[in-house]
């Protein structure tokens, strides 16, 4: 069982798509939404510059989860959002992505029981032969 590759984005672009996917999921797939919205939204330990937005939306953009159309209403800027496939597959894609994480990890620490109960076993039985 391999990880899967295909969802590879940066902490920035993960942050952004979350606060889309929310906005649409909401909506039915499309949303409109301006830059202060996704800012109030996106966690504080991230460290978000103003032109940082436009360039994580445009690789999301790129990368076919949405179609964003920017338009101006009343002298501010929305990002006007249509989802598509893989943007509507985020949040069940994340899930499955930190469900097969967690099955490894668990795996591999099950694994290292196993062999010290193992290598316990074997130098208490050879202690036990060898007397």
């Amino acid at each position: 069982m391999q990880l899967e590759k295909q969802h590879v984005l940066t902490k920035k672009e993960k942050a952004v798509m979350r606060v889309v996917y929310n906005e649409a999921d909401r909506q039915n797939g499309a949303c409109l939404v301006t830059p202060i919205q996704l800012f109030t939204q996106i966690p504080l330990d991230l460290d978000f510059e103003e032109n940082e937005l436009d360039v994580a939306l445009n690789n999301l953009e790129i990368d076919d989860y949405f179609d964003i159309t920017r338009s101006d209403r009343k002298g501010e800027l929305v990002y006007c959002i249509n989802m598509h496939k893989k943007g509507l597959q985020f949040a069940r894609v994340e899930r499955a992505f930190k469900k097969n994480v967690t099955f490894r990890i668990m795996l591999a620490v099950a694994t290292g029981l196993v062999s010290a109960l193992v290598g316990w076993g074997l130098k208490t039985l050879l202690d036990f032969l060898l007397k």
